[in-house]
């Protein structure tokens, strides 16, 4: 007489409605309104996305950002134990403004609440350009002047060398100004610049709109253009083996 199946042993071996391929974690900044929007038009259908707010109550935009990172292990129990296969930390601005220990403190604190790796835009972004061999780049980015020197100053760090620097101009000091702009805000800055003999251009930042521009400024400068989003949904896919979806880009 076969052996018995009872639901429990049925319900454990079948695969999930959802999230077949896996499931991917992301921190977004508390007003940005453009990480999960592109997130999902990179996604593979069967692997799904849950989001957690990164949020501070500090006025001050470089206080604000470090405290998304730093107060991530706090954030991260939203999720209460819900299983991840990888964390997508979409604030690159903190990484340029954070001292290397306190971020490392942080990520291991977080990731032993997520259970899973925490990948930080800026991580995600190195992989990309080490994967296409690219070490001299143009960085792009709509931030505060002080940021973006922060972020120059950071790549440089990284053994990059940054030929040339552009920005998307948000009249402000306040970094909540760019969750306002859009892709065209970004082509008519860039278009405008001269990347020398840069190898890869860099669109540092998760709160612009990137992806409908990314083929055109490619074509436009004839390196490869790599965004946050894009690198991050990249490198969180290679957690299954999968890459980005063709999306709408125009």
């Amino acid at each position: 007489m076969p052996p018995t199946t009872n639901a429990s042993d049925r319900n454990h071996a079948s695969p999930p409605d959802y999230a077949r391929a896996g499931r991917l974690g992301i921190g977004t900044p508390q007003a940005n309104p453009t990480v999960e929007a592109e997130i999902r038009r990179l996604l593979p259908f069967d692997v799904d996305y849950v989001t957690l707010r990164l949020t501070s109550f500090s006025p001050d935009p470089a206080t604000r950002l470090k405290a998304y990172l730093t107060d991530l292990p706090q954030h991260a129990k939203q999720f209460a134990g819900m299983k991840i296969d990888a964390f997508l930390f979409a604030c690159t601005a903190t990484s340029y403004l954070l001292d290397t220990a306190a971020q490392d403190r942080a990520i291991a604190e977080a990731q032993a609440v997520l259970g899973a790796p925490v990948i930080t835009a800026p991580a995600a972004l190195m992989a990309q350009l080490h994967a296409i061999g690219a070490h001299r780049i143009a960085l792009v980015s709509p931030y505060p002047a002080p940021i973006m020197t922060a972020g120059v100053r950071w790549w440089r760090a990284q053994g990059f060398d940054v030929v040339c620097q552009g920005g998307v101009d948000i009249h402000s000091y306040d970094t909540v100004q760019v969750y306002g702009l859009q892709s065209a805000d970004a082509w008519a800055a860039i278009c405008q610049l001269d990347i020398g003999n840069a190898e890869a251009v860099v669109l540092s930042g998760t709160g612009m709109p990137s992806l409908p521009l990314i083929d055109r400024a490619s074509a436009h400068f004839s390196v490869p253009v790599i965004s946050s989003n894009l690198a991050l949904a990249r490198e969180g896919l290679k957690r299954f083996g999968l890459t980005p979806v063709l999306y709408d880009r125009h």
